[in-house]
């Protein structure tokens, strides 16, 4: 049986009213929220990249493990 770990994010999103403000920038926190941590964000991007590093956080290890430093051979 696989196991299944829920994550919660809150994304807030201020867009400002000024009509006359072109071109329209918004501005943003994401919060993490078991952990409580938060980020200021102004692209999606950066949402998605603060998501990612609490869903994988192991995946730079991980990746260091499969692909072992050039001067080091392996077996």
């Amino acid at each position: 049986m696989s196991t299944r770990r829920v994550e919660s994010f809150l994304l807030r999103i201020v867009v400002p009213s000024d009509e006359a403000q072109l071109p329209e920038r918004w501005r943003g926190r994401i919060q993490h929220v078991a952990s409580g941590e938060e980020q200021q964000i102004n692209e999606i991007a950066q949402a998605i990249t603060f998501m990612s590093e609490h869903l994988c956080p192991m995946r730079e290890f991980l990746l260091e493990i499969e692909h072992p430093p050039q001067n080091q051979r392996t077996p």
